[in-house]
Protein backbone atom coordinates (compact mmCIF):
# COMPACT_ATOMS: atom_id res chain seq x y z
CA UNK A 1 0.00 0.00 0.00
CA UNK A 2 1.41 3.54 -1.16
CA UNK A 3 2.14 6.07 1.85
CA UNK A 4 0.42 8.88 2.27
CA UNK A 5 3.31 11.22 0.17
CA UNK A 6 3.39 8.27 -2.71
CA UNK A 7 -0.60 8.58 -3.04
CA UNK A 8 -0.59 12.13 -2.68
CA UNK A 9 2.03 12.00 -5.82
CA UNK A 10 -0.41 9.87 -7.51
CA UNK A 11 -3.92 11.55 -7.21
CA UNK A 12 -1.72 14.70 -8.73
CA UNK A 13 -1.11 12.42 -11.53
CA UNK A 14 -4.58 11.38 -12.18
CA UNK A 15 -5.99 14.63 -11.80
CA UNK A 16 -3.35 16.09 -14.59
CA UNK A 17 -3.89 12.94 -16.68
CA UNK A 18 -7.79 13.66 -16.80
CA UNK A 19 -7.75 17.44 -17.05
CA UNK A 20 -5.23 16.74 -20.29
CA UNK A 21 -7.99 14.44 -21.62
CA UNK A 22 -10.62 16.88 -21.38
CA UNK A 23 -8.67 19.65 -22.76
CA UNK A 24 -7.09 17.21 -25.66
CA UNK A 25 -10.49 16.61 -26.55
CA UNK A 26 -11.14 19.62 -27.08
CA UNK A 27 -15.24 19.52 -25.89
CA UNK A 28 -15.85 16.89 -28.58
CA UNK A 29 -17.48 14.49 -26.80
CA UNK A 30 -20.18 16.55 -25.48
CA UNK A 31 -20.95 18.23 -28.71
CA UNK A 32 -21.65 14.48 -30.53
CA UNK A 33 -24.05 14.24 -27.74
CA UNK A 34 -25.78 17.26 -28.86
CA UNK A 35 -25.31 17.20 -32.54
CA UNK A 36 -25.90 13.05 -33.06
CA UNK A 37 -29.83 12.78 -32.67
CA UNK A 38 -29.88 16.43 -34.36
CA UNK A 39 -27.30 17.21 -36.90
CA UNK A 40 -26.86 14.36 -40.28
CA UNK A 41 -23.63 15.84 -40.90
CA UNK A 42 -22.20 14.26 -37.48
CA UNK A 43 -21.64 10.66 -38.02
CA UNK A 44 -20.41 8.70 -35.41
CA UNK A 45 -17.06 7.53 -38.17
CA UNK A 46 -16.28 10.97 -38.04
CA UNK A 47 -16.04 11.30 -34.54
CA UNK A 48 -14.16 8.27 -34.42
CA UNK A 49 -11.72 9.97 -36.72
CA UNK A 50 -11.52 12.97 -34.85
CA UNK A 51 -10.68 11.14 -31.72
CA UNK A 52 -7.65 9.37 -33.26
CA UNK A 53 -6.13 12.81 -34.03
CA UNK A 54 -6.96 14.61 -30.86
CA UNK A 55 -5.60 11.50 -29.19
CA UNK A 56 -2.40 12.02 -31.16
CA UNK A 57 -2.03 15.52 -30.45
CA UNK A 58 -2.77 14.78 -26.09
CA UNK A 59 0.80 12.81 -26.55
CA UNK A 60 2.60 16.42 -27.02
CA UNK A 61 0.37 17.64 -23.81
CA UNK A 62 1.24 15.01 -21.66
CA UNK A 63 4.57 15.60 -22.25
CA UNK A 64 5.13 19.53 -21.75
CA UNK A 65 2.94 18.71 -18.68
CA UNK A 66 5.26 16.12 -17.24
CA UNK A 67 8.13 18.26 -17.26
CA UNK A 68 6.88 22.20 -16.53
CA UNK A 69 3.52 21.89 -14.59
CA UNK A 70 4.40 18.84 -12.60
CA UNK A 71 7.94 20.36 -11.51
CA UNK A 72 6.74 23.66 -10.57
CA UNK A 73 4.55 21.89 -7.83
CA UNK A 74 7.23 19.26 -6.74
CA UNK A 75 6.35 16.69 -7.96
CA UNK A 76 9.46 15.31 -10.08
CA UNK A 77 9.15 12.05 -12.32
CA UNK A 78 11.75 9.95 -13.86
CA UNK A 79 12.18 9.11 -17.62
CA UNK A 80 10.40 5.59 -16.62
CA UNK A 81 7.45 6.75 -15.07
CA UNK A 82 6.59 9.05 -17.86
CA UNK A 83 7.03 6.71 -20.25
CA UNK A 84 5.99 3.41 -19.07
CA UNK A 85 3.32 5.11 -16.79
CA UNK A 86 2.02 8.60 -17.28
CA UNK A 87 1.70 8.81 -21.47
CA UNK A 88 0.42 5.51 -21.33
CA UNK A 89 -2.36 6.53 -18.72
CA UNK A 90 -2.87 9.45 -20.90
CA UNK A 91 -4.17 7.76 -23.49
CA UNK A 92 -6.15 5.61 -22.37
CA UNK A 93 -7.98 7.94 -19.84
CA UNK A 94 -8.29 10.09 -23.26
CA UNK A 95 -9.95 6.96 -25.05
CA UNK A 96 -12.09 6.30 -22.25
CA UNK A 97 -13.85 9.44 -22.27
CA UNK A 98 -14.14 9.84 -26.01
CA UNK A 99 -15.92 6.27 -25.82
CA UNK A 100 -17.56 6.42 -22.71
CA UNK A 101 -19.76 9.66 -24.27
CA UNK A 102 -20.31 7.65 -27.25
CA UNK A 103 -21.34 5.11 -25.74
CA UNK A 104 -24.18 7.65 -23.99
CA UNK A 105 -24.52 9.47 -27.19
CA UNK A 106 -25.81 5.76 -29.23
CA UNK A 107 -28.48 5.38 -26.73
CA UNK A 108 -26.80 3.31 -23.97
CA UNK A 109 -26.28 5.55 -21.11
CA UNK A 110 -26.75 1.91 -18.81
CA UNK A 111 -24.44 0.12 -20.74
CA UNK A 112 -21.69 2.98 -20.63
CA UNK A 113 -22.57 2.94 -16.27
CA UNK A 114 -21.61 -0.74 -17.02
CA UNK A 115 -18.38 -0.39 -18.77
CA UNK A 116 -17.33 2.02 -16.06
CA UNK A 117 -18.00 -0.34 -13.16
CA UNK A 118 -16.33 -2.83 -15.17
CA UNK A 119 -13.40 -0.61 -15.80
CA UNK A 120 -13.16 0.30 -12.08
CA UNK A 121 -13.60 -3.32 -10.74
CA UNK A 122 -10.70 -4.15 -13.06
CA UNK A 123 -8.44 -0.82 -11.39
CA UNK A 124 -9.39 -2.12 -8.21
CA UNK A 125 -7.80 -5.92 -8.68
CA UNK A 126 -4.76 -4.63 -10.13
CA UNK A 127 -3.78 -2.19 -6.99
CA UNK A 128 -4.56 -5.23 -5.29
CA UNK A 129 -2.67 -7.68 -6.70
CA UNK A 130 0.38 -5.03 -7.05
CA UNK A 131 0.02 -4.22 -3.21
CA UNK A 132 0.27 -7.72 -2.55
CA UNK A 133 3.12 -7.81 -4.75
CA UNK A 134 4.49 -4.33 -3.06
CA UNK A 135 4.85 -2.59 -5.80
CA UNK A 136 4.69 1.39 -6.16
CA UNK A 137 3.91 4.07 -7.85
CA UNK A 138 5.01 2.93 -11.41
CA UNK A 139 2.72 -0.36 -10.51
CA UNK A 140 -0.03 2.02 -9.39
CA UNK A 141 -0.18 4.08 -12.75
CA UNK A 142 -0.36 1.06 -14.94
CA UNK A 143 -3.22 -0.45 -12.43
CA UNK A 144 -5.17 3.18 -13.56
CA UNK A 145 -4.65 2.08 -16.96
CA UNK A 146 -5.79 -1.01 -17.38
CA UNK A 147 -9.11 0.33 -15.83
CA UNK A 148 -9.05 2.75 -18.79
CA UNK A 149 -8.10 0.45 -21.17
CA UNK A 150 -10.56 -1.91 -20.29
CA UNK A 151 -13.80 0.46 -20.44
CA UNK A 152 -12.73 1.36 -24.24
CA UNK A 153 -12.59 -1.66 -25.45
CA UNK A 154 -15.87 -2.69 -23.97
CA UNK A 155 -17.51 0.76 -25.25
CA UNK A 156 -15.84 -0.16 -28.76
CA UNK A 157 -17.19 -3.43 -29.13
CA UNK A 158 -20.55 -2.08 -28.03
CA UNK A 159 -20.36 0.47 -30.37
CA UNK A 160 -19.06 -1.59 -33.08
CA UNK A 161 -22.37 -3.63 -33.05
CA UNK A 162 -24.49 -0.79 -32.61
CA UNK A 163 -26.86 0.68 -36.03
CA UNK A 164 -25.75 4.33 -35.80
CA UNK A 165 -22.21 2.97 -36.47
CA UNK A 166 -23.25 0.64 -39.47
CA UNK A 167 -25.83 3.29 -41.43
CA UNK A 168 -23.30 6.60 -41.28
CA UNK A 169 -20.79 7.67 -43.08
CA UNK A 170 -18.67 10.52 -42.13
CA UNK A 171 -19.92 13.46 -44.18
CA UNK A 172 -18.98 17.00 -45.17
CA UNK A 173 -18.79 19.44 -42.15
CA UNK A 174 -19.77 17.40 -39.34
CA UNK A 175 -16.19 17.28 -38.20
CA UNK A 176 -16.24 21.28 -38.07
CA UNK A 177 -19.95 21.08 -36.25
CA UNK A 178 -18.14 18.68 -33.34
CA UNK A 179 -15.35 21.03 -32.92
CA UNK A 180 -17.44 24.56 -33.40
CA UNK A 181 -20.02 22.71 -30.47
CA UNK A 182 -17.23 21.69 -28.83
CA UNK A 183 -14.98 24.12 -27.97
CA UNK A 184 -18.43 26.41 -27.56
CA UNK A 185 -18.40 23.87 -24.81
CA UNK A 186 -15.30 23.93 -23.35
CA UNK A 187 -16.31 26.29 -20.55
CA UNK A 188 -18.25 23.47 -18.93
CA UNK A 189 -16.88 20.92 -19.59
CA UNK A 190 -13.13 21.70 -18.40
CA UNK A 191 -14.83 23.98 -15.89
CA UNK A 192 -16.40 21.31 -14.04
CA UNK A 193 -13.44 19.01 -14.01
CA UNK A 194 -10.74 21.43 -12.99
CA UNK A 195 -13.64 22.74 -10.45
CA UNK A 196 -13.89 19.20 -9.05
CA UNK A 197 -9.74 18.61 -9.16
CA UNK A 198 -8.97 21.96 -7.90
CA UNK A 199 -8.72 21.29 -4.11
CA UNK A 200 -5.48 18.41 -4.77
CA UNK A 201 -4.26 21.21 -6.76
CA UNK A 202 -4.20 23.58 -4.45
CA UNK A 203 -3.69 21.66 -1.45
CA UNK A 204 -0.26 20.17 -2.86
CA UNK A 205 0.63 23.83 -3.34
CA UNK A 206 -0.24 25.53 -0.25
CA UNK A 207 0.76 22.22 2.03
CA UNK A 208 2.17 19.05 0.77
CA UNK A 209 1.79 15.58 -1.08
CA UNK A 210 1.29 13.84 2.31
CA UNK A 211 -1.82 15.97 2.46
CA UNK A 212 -2.78 15.46 -0.60
CA UNK A 213 -2.43 11.55 0.14
CA UNK A 214 -4.80 12.00 3.28
CA UNK A 215 -7.22 14.01 1.13
CA UNK A 216 -7.54 11.27 -1.44
CA UNK A 217 -8.19 8.86 0.76
CA UNK A 218 -10.61 10.80 2.65
CA UNK A 219 -12.46 11.65 -1.29
CA UNK A 220 -12.34 7.87 -2.47
CA UNK A 221 -15.25 6.47 0.07
CA UNK A 222 -16.80 10.41 0.16
CA UNK A 223 -17.01 10.20 -3.91
CA UNK A 224 -18.50 7.33 -4.33
CA UNK A 225 -21.97 8.13 -4.28
CA UNK A 226 -21.66 10.31 -7.06
CA UNK A 227 -22.26 7.62 -9.47
CA UNK A 228 -25.99 7.89 -8.68
CA UNK A 229 -26.12 11.30 -10.20
CA UNK A 230 -23.73 10.99 -13.11
CA UNK A 231 -26.37 8.10 -14.12
CA UNK A 232 -29.19 10.31 -13.19
CA UNK A 233 -27.75 13.07 -15.39
CA UNK A 234 -26.53 10.89 -18.01
CA UNK A 235 -30.41 9.91 -18.85
CA UNK A 236 -31.34 13.12 -18.48
CA UNK A 237 -28.60 15.11 -20.98
CA UNK A 238 -30.52 12.50 -23.76
CA UNK A 239 -33.97 12.96 -22.85
CA UNK A 240 -33.03 16.54 -23.35
CA UNK A 241 -31.11 16.29 -25.99
CA UNK A 242 -34.43 14.55 -27.48
CA UNK A 243 -36.85 17.30 -26.39
CA UNK A 244 -38.61 14.67 -24.11
CA UNK A 245 -38.01 16.14 -20.62
CA UNK A 246 -40.80 17.70 -18.87
CA UNK A 247 -40.62 19.69 -15.63
CA UNK A 248 -42.20 16.97 -13.38
CA UNK A 249 -39.34 14.22 -14.65
CA UNK A 250 -36.58 17.00 -14.51
CA UNK A 251 -37.49 17.61 -10.36
CA UNK A 252 -37.76 13.23 -9.77
CA UNK A 253 -34.53 13.51 -10.94
CA UNK A 254 -33.26 16.00 -9.18
CA UNK A 255 -35.06 14.86 -5.88
CA UNK A 256 -34.48 11.17 -6.18
CA UNK A 257 -30.45 11.41 -6.80
CA UNK A 258 -29.83 14.61 -4.17
CA UNK A 259 -31.96 12.19 -1.39
CA UNK A 260 -29.82 8.73 -1.84
CA UNK A 261 -26.79 10.77 -1.79
CA UNK A 262 -28.13 12.48 1.32
CA UNK A 263 -29.16 9.00 2.63
CA UNK A 264 -24.93 7.78 1.52
CA UNK A 265 -23.84 11.01 3.54
CA UNK A 266 -25.44 9.90 6.72
CA UNK A 267 -24.23 6.84 6.81
CA UNK A 268 -20.84 7.49 5.84
CA UNK A 269 -20.81 10.11 8.70
CA UNK A 270 -21.20 7.28 11.17
CA UNK A 271 -19.06 4.59 9.32
CA UNK A 272 -16.09 6.64 8.39
CA UNK A 273 -13.88 6.38 12.04
CA UNK A 274 -13.97 2.20 11.68
CA UNK A 275 -14.06 2.26 7.88
CA UNK A 276 -11.05 4.58 7.06
CA UNK A 277 -8.85 2.63 9.43
CA UNK A 278 -10.03 -0.85 8.46
CA UNK A 279 -9.14 -0.35 4.74
CA UNK A 280 -6.43 2.43 4.68
CA UNK A 281 -4.22 1.81 8.19
CA UNK A 282 -3.77 3.60 11.09
CA UNK A 283 -1.81 6.19 9.35
CA UNK A 284 -4.65 7.57 7.63
CA UNK A 285 -7.23 8.40 10.60
CA UNK A 286 -6.79 12.40 10.54
CA UNK A 287 -8.83 11.86 6.83
CA UNK A 288 -11.86 10.76 8.80
CA UNK A 289 -13.37 14.35 9.41
CA UNK A 290 -12.22 15.20 5.88
CA UNK A 291 -14.52 12.37 4.53
CA UNK A 292 -17.28 13.57 6.56
CA UNK A 293 -17.26 16.77 5.25
CA UNK A 294 -16.95 15.34 1.85
CA UNK A 295 -19.57 13.58 2.00
CA UNK A 296 -21.77 16.41 2.41
CA UNK A 297 -20.38 18.24 -0.25
CA UNK A 298 -21.57 15.37 -2.55
CA UNK A 299 -24.89 16.55 -1.54
CA UNK A 300 -24.65 20.04 -2.34
CA UNK A 301 -23.15 18.79 -5.68
CA UNK A 302 -25.55 15.91 -6.40
CA UNK A 303 -28.05 18.65 -8.34
CA UNK A 304 -25.82 20.16 -10.49
CA UNK A 305 -24.80 16.89 -11.97
CA UNK A 306 -27.88 16.04 -12.68
CA UNK A 307 -28.89 19.92 -13.65
CA UNK A 308 -26.05 20.59 -15.46
CA UNK A 309 -26.03 17.96 -18.29
CA UNK A 310 -30.14 18.48 -18.84
CA UNK A 311 -29.25 21.67 -19.51
CA UNK A 312 -26.80 21.26 -21.81
CA UNK A 313 -28.49 18.72 -23.42
CA UNK A 314 -30.96 21.02 -24.29
CA UNK A 315 -28.66 23.01 -26.57
CA UNK A 316 -27.88 26.41 -23.99
CA UNK A 317 -24.23 26.42 -24.94
CA UNK A 318 -23.54 29.73 -22.57
CA UNK A 319 -25.41 29.00 -19.78
CA UNK A 320 -23.60 25.24 -19.80
CA UNK A 321 -20.12 26.91 -20.15
CA UNK A 322 -20.94 29.90 -17.82
CA UNK A 323 -21.83 27.59 -14.48
CA UNK A 324 -18.24 25.73 -15.34
CA UNK A 325 -16.25 29.03 -15.32
CA UNK A 326 -18.48 30.33 -12.13
CA UNK A 327 -17.93 26.99 -9.91
CA UNK A 328 -14.10 27.34 -11.19
CA UNK A 329 -13.56 31.03 -9.84
CA UNK A 330 -15.96 30.43 -6.48
CA UNK A 331 -13.85 27.17 -6.06
CA UNK A 332 -10.32 28.82 -6.23
CA UNK A 333 -12.20 31.76 -4.06
CA UNK A 334 -13.12 29.19 -1.16
CA UNK A 335 -10.19 26.81 -1.61
CA UNK A 336 -7.52 29.91 -1.42
CA UNK A 337 -9.60 31.21 2.13
CA UNK A 338 -10.10 27.80 3.69
CA UNK A 339 -6.52 25.99 3.13
CA UNK A 340 -4.35 28.18 4.63
CA UNK A 341 -5.77 27.97 8.25
CA UNK A 342 -6.92 24.53 7.97
CA UNK A 343 -5.16 21.74 5.06
CA UNK A 344 -7.33 19.29 4.15
CA UNK A 345 -10.72 19.43 6.12
CA UNK A 346 -10.46 23.26 5.12
CA UNK A 347 -10.30 22.35 1.50
CA UNK A 348 -13.71 19.54 2.25
CA UNK A 349 -15.40 22.56 3.48
CA UNK A 350 -14.52 24.52 0.67
CA UNK A 351 -15.73 21.72 -1.36
CA UNK A 352 -18.83 22.26 0.43
CA UNK A 353 -19.76 26.16 -0.14
CA UNK A 354 -18.47 25.61 -4.11
CA UNK A 355 -20.81 22.99 -5.20
CA UNK A 356 -23.57 24.50 -3.08
CA UNK A 357 -22.83 27.61 -5.10
CA UNK A 358 -22.59 26.07 -8.76
CA UNK A 359 -26.24 24.40 -7.97
CA UNK A 360 -27.71 27.78 -7.14
CA UNK A 361 -26.35 29.60 -9.76
CA UNK A 362 -27.67 27.09 -12.28
CA UNK A 363 -30.75 27.13 -11.03
CA UNK A 364 -30.74 30.62 -10.93
CA UNK A 365 -30.31 30.49 -14.57
CA UNK A 366 -33.17 27.58 -15.29
CA UNK A 367 -35.48 29.69 -13.77
CA UNK A 368 -34.16 32.94 -15.71
CA UNK A 369 -34.59 31.18 -19.38
CA UNK A 370 -38.04 29.75 -18.06
CA UNK A 371 -39.37 33.53 -17.66
CA UNK A 372 -37.71 34.55 -20.70
CA UNK A 373 -39.97 32.09 -22.89
CA UNK A 374 -42.86 32.86 -24.05
CA UNK A 375 -45.97 31.19 -22.38
CA UNK A 376 -47.74 31.02 -26.48
CA UNK A 377 -44.97 28.72 -27.33
CA UNK A 378 -45.71 26.73 -30.42
CA UNK A 379 -45.39 23.46 -31.20
CA UNK A 380 -42.67 23.16 -32.72
CA UNK A 381 -39.00 23.56 -31.38
CA UNK A 382 -35.76 25.34 -33.63
CA UNK A 383 -32.69 23.75 -32.43
CA UNK A 384 -30.65 25.30 -30.41
CA UNK A 385 -27.33 23.34 -32.16
CA UNK A 386 -27.40 22.77 -35.98
CA UNK A 387 -30.11 21.58 -37.91
CA UNK A 388 -32.62 18.44 -36.70
CA UNK A 389 -31.89 15.01 -38.18
CA UNK A 390 -34.15 14.68 -40.80
CA UNK A 391 -33.34 10.64 -42.01
CA UNK A 392 -36.26 8.21 -41.82
CA UNK A 393 -39.93 9.30 -40.73
CA UNK A 394 -40.08 12.09 -39.01
CA UNK A 395 -40.64 11.96 -35.54
CA UNK A 396 -43.82 13.71 -33.56
CA UNK A 397 -42.11 16.63 -31.72
CA UNK A 398 -43.09 16.87 -27.90
CA UNK A 399 -44.56 20.38 -26.81
CA UNK A 400 -41.45 22.49 -25.58
CA UNK A 401 -43.48 24.21 -23.44
CA UNK A 402 -43.22 21.32 -21.34
CA UNK A 403 -39.66 21.30 -20.85
CA UNK A 404 -38.24 23.47 -18.08
CA UNK A 405 -35.71 24.16 -19.85
CA UNK A 406 -36.92 24.79 -23.12
CA UNK A 407 -34.83 26.99 -25.45
CA UNK A 408 -35.83 30.80 -25.01
CA UNK A 409 -36.27 31.29 -29.11
CA UNK A 410 -38.14 28.12 -29.36
CA UNK A 411 -41.02 29.86 -30.21
CA UNK A 412 -39.71 31.18 -33.39
CA UNK A 413 -40.38 29.27 -36.14
CA UNK A 414 -38.27 29.10 -39.25
CA UNK A 415 -40.30 29.97 -42.88
CA UNK A 416 -38.61 25.82 -43.63
CA UNK A 417 -41.14 24.61 -40.62
CA UNK A 418 -44.36 26.23 -41.77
Amino acid sequence: MLLPDDRGVLAILITTVTIVSLVSGLGTNISLRILLPRDPRVTMRGYAKTSLWLGALQLVFLILVSYFLLGAIDVHLGVNEVIFGVLPLGLAAFFANQTADALSATGYPSRASMANSVGFGVTAAALIAFWLLGSGLLAALLAYTAGFTTRSVIAISIIGKSVVLKTTEPRSGGTKELLRAGVGLMGMNLGQSITYRLDQYLLAALADTRAVGLYAVATTPASLIQVVSNSVGQVAFRDSAQNQFGRKKLLTFVLGAAGVTAAYAAVMYLAAPWLIPLVFGQEYVPAVDIVRVLALAEVALSPYLVLSRAVAGAGHIKLSSLTGVVGMAAMSLFLLLFIPGSGGLGAAWACVTGYATMSLFLICGILIIRRRRPSNTPRHRKASIGPPRVSGRPRRRRDPSASPIASENSHKVTANNR
